[in-house]
C-alpha cells in the first residue's frame, strides 16, 4: 500500500491544476480517475454539439504565460474535441500523466483514527493511503437516469449524453428519441436534427434559451486575446460570476422602457451569457424586470417557430428568465421547423413506459431505433454521495448530510480532517466560470496545506460551529433572489433519499465577495476550522 501526502479524486479541470500547484508545494501527489485520460466533464461530455458556455479565452487556464501564448482556440465558444485536445496538451506540456492513476473509479474513503491518514480504495484494486484527500470531482458528475419503467428493455441503442461512446452512434435517417430539454439535449438537438430520419423530443420543462453567437477567432482577434488575457482573467474575477460578462449597476426599473427592451437587444445580439450576466443589476430581484426579459424572449421564440403550437410549448410558464443558467443554442428553435422532427409534451402525455420497439406516452408507441438520455446529473452533490466516504467515530457523509450539506466555506466539513472538496456545496462555482473559481479554490487548499505543514499542524477541518454559521449564510445569500423560488432547478439538486429535501446548494453572494472571504480568512490564521 503506497502513501502519499495527497490523493486528489479526479483529473479534470479542477484535479489537473490541484496537481500541478500540489507538485509545486513539494507535496507527494497522486490523482485517481475513472477515465481512461485526463478531461473530467470533457472526456465524458462527448455528445454531439457539446461544446462551452464560456467563451473559451476566459475558460482557458490563467497560470502559465507560455501555455497562452501557445495555444489558439478556433472558436469564441470551442467544441468537445478541441477543448479534450487542450487538457491532453497542459497534461503533457507540465509532465502530469506519470501522476495519475487512470481507470480508477474510486469506492471508499476511509479516514483510520489510529493512524491519522485516510485509506482510499478504488475498483481496479487499489489502496492508497494519503494525510490529505482532495474531492476535484465537479458539480456535474454523476449523470442520472429519470425513473421509467422498461429502460432496460429497449432493443435499439440508448445512451446518456454523459457516457456517449467514443466511437460515436451514426445516427443518419434513424428514428431518434431525446428525453429531455436541458442545456444538454439543446446543444443535441440542434446538431442532429438535420441527419436524423426523424427525431422525437420529449419534454417536460423548456428552458429559456439565449443565443450563444459562436464564431471562429480570426488571426487579429486572436493576438489581441492573447496580449489581454490577464485582463481578461482580472475582469473575470472582478464580475458576480467569473465570466467576462458584468452585471449593468443600474436598476432597469428606473429606465424608459423603450431604451430597456434596446438593451435587451443588444445583450441578445451579443451573445453567450450577456442576456444573463450583462443585464439590469434588477434582473434576478425584480419580477417585472425579469418578467419583461422573459417576454422578450419568448417573442423571439414566436418569431423563429413557425408552428405556434410547438412554439408555445417551447416557451417556459413554470419560471422566469434569469431563476436558471439559461443554455446557449445556435438555430435550436429552427430545428422544430423541419418536417420530422417533433415535439412531445410530457405535461401533457407523459411517459408511461419504454418497450423494446421505443417510448409510449399515453396510448401511443413512438418507435425508435436509438434513445438518447439527455436527464442531466445529481448535481453538485452527486460524486461525493455516491463514495463510500467514513470520517471520524465511523461517521460516513452520506449520514452527515442527511438533511442537507453542511460545510465550511465550501471546501470542509466537520468530522472529516483533511479532506478538502473543490467544487462541491456552498461555493459559487455552480454559478461560475468554472476554471476560474477552480483555481481559486485550489490555490486556497494547497495554501492551508502550506499553512498546516510550516505551522507543525497534522490536521484541519471545519469547526462545527462555524459550519452551521456558513451553511446558513449560504441559504441566505439566495434570500430576495428569484432564483430561490424555483426549487427544482439544480441549484437544489440536493437528493438523499429518506433525507431532507430542497436544500440550497450555492453560494450567491459572488465570486469577489467570496475570494475576498477567503482571504481575510488566510490573513486571520483560519478561524472557523480546528488544527491539530
Amino acid at each position: 500500500m503506497e502513501q502519499f501526502d495527497v490523493v486528489v479524486i479526479g483529473a479534470g479541470i479542477s484535479g489537473l491544476y490541484a496537481l500541478h500547484k500540489l507538485r509545486q508545494a513539494g507535496l507527494k501527489t497522486r490523482v485517481v480517475d475513472a477515465a481512461s485520460d485526463v478531461g473530467g466533464t470533457w472526456y465524458w461530455n462527448r455528445y454531439p454539439g457539446a461544446r462551452f458556455d464560456s467563451e473559451s479565452y476566459s475558460y482557458q487556464y490563467s497560470f502559465s504565460r507560455e501555455l497562452i501564448d501557445e495555444w489558439n482556440w478556433s472558436e469564441h465558444f470551442a467544441g468537445q474535441p478541441e477543448i479534450e485536445r487542450y487538457l491532453q496538451h497542459v497534461t503533457d506540456k507540465f509532465d502530469l500523466r506519470r501522476d495519475i492513476e487512470f481507470n480508477a473509479r474510486v469506492e471508499s474513503v476511509i479516514f483510520d483514527e489510529r493512524s491519522r491518514l485516510w485509506n482510499v480504495t478504488t475498483s481496479n484494486g487499489l489502496t492508497l493511503r494519503a494525510t490529505y484527500v482532495i474531492a476535484a470531482t465537479g458539480f456535474l458528475s454523476a449523470h442520472q437516469y429519470p425513473d421509467i419503467p422498461g429502460i432496460g428493455d429497449f432493443a435499439g441503442v440508448s445512451t446518456h449524453t454523459a457516457r456517449w461512446p467514443r466511437e460515436g452512434i451514426d445516427l443518419r435517417g434513424k428514428r431518434v428519441g431525446v428525453i429531455g430539454t436541458g442545456a444538454t439535449a439543446v446543444q443535441v438537438i440542434q446538431t442532429i436534427a438535420p441527419q436524423v430520419g426523424h427525431l422525437s423530443v420529449f419534454q417536460r420543462s423548456p428552458n429559456w434559451c439565449t443565443a450563444l453567437r459562436n464564431r471562429p477567432i480570426d488571426a487579429e482577434t486572436q493576438q489581441a486575446l492573447k496580449r489581454d488575457a490577464e485582463a481578461i482573467f482580472a475582469r473575470c474575477n472582478e464580475t458576480y460570476a467569473g465570466f467576462i460578462h458584468k452585471l449593468d449597476e443600474r436598476n432597469g426599473s428606473t429606465i424608459d422602457k423603450a431604451d430597456r427592451l434596446q438593451h435587451y437587444q443588444t445583450l441578445h445580439d451579443r451573445g453567450g451569457f450577456a442576456l444573463w450576466l450583462a443585464n439590469y443589476m434588477d434582473v434576478f430581484t425584480n419580477r417585472e424586470i425579469a418578467q419583461e426579459v422573459s417576454d422578450f424572449l419568448a417573442a423571439k421564440i414566436r418569431e423563429r417557430v413557425r408552428d405556434p403550437e410547438t412554439a408555445e410549448k417551447l416557451i417556459p410558464r413554470d419560471h422566469l428568465f434569469g431563476t436558471k443558467r439559461p443554455p446557449g443554442e445556435t438555430n435550436y428553435y429552427e430545428a422544430f421547423n423541419h418536417p420530422h422532427v417533433e415535439l412531445i409534451d410530457l405535461r401533457e402525455t407523459p411517459i408511461s413506459r419504454i418497450l423494446p420497439a421505443g417510448i409510449e406516452t399515453g396510448d401511443r408507441l413512438h418507435e425508435l431505433d436509438v434513445i438518447i438520455y439527455a436527464t442531466g446529473f445529481r448535481a453538485v452533490t452527486g460524486e461525493l454521495m455516491r463514495m463510500h466516504i467514513v470520517g471520524e467515530g465511523g461517521l460516513t457523509l452520506a449520514e452527515k448530510w442527511h438533511d442537507g450539506p453542511k460545510t465550511n466555506l465550501g471546501v470542509q466539513f466537520a468530522g472529516f480532517p483533511n479532506f478538502f472538496s473543490v467544487l462541491g456545496p456552498h461555493n459559487p462555482a455552480a454559478f461560475c466560470n468554472i476554471t476560474r473559481c477552480a483555481e481559486n479554490n485550489v490555490e486556497w487548499i494547497v495554501d492551508c496545506l502550506r499553512y498546516l505543514r510550516e505551522h507543525g499542524h497534522t490536521s484541519m477541518e471545519a469547526c462545527p460551529a462555524a459550519e452551521e454559521v456558513w451553511t446558513q449564510r449560504c441559504y441566505d445569500s439566495a434570500k430576495g433572489l428569484l432564483f430561490s423560488e424555483v426549487t427544482d432547478s439544480w441549484f437544489f439538486g440536493y437528493h438523499n433519499p429518506g433525507g431532507d429535501q430542497g436544500r440550497y446548494l450555492i453560494f450567491t453572494e459572488g465570486v469577489p465577495a467570496y475570494r475576498r472571504i477567503f482571504a481575510e480568512t488566510a490573513a486571520s490564521g483560519y478561524p472557523g476550522f480546528v488544527f491539530r
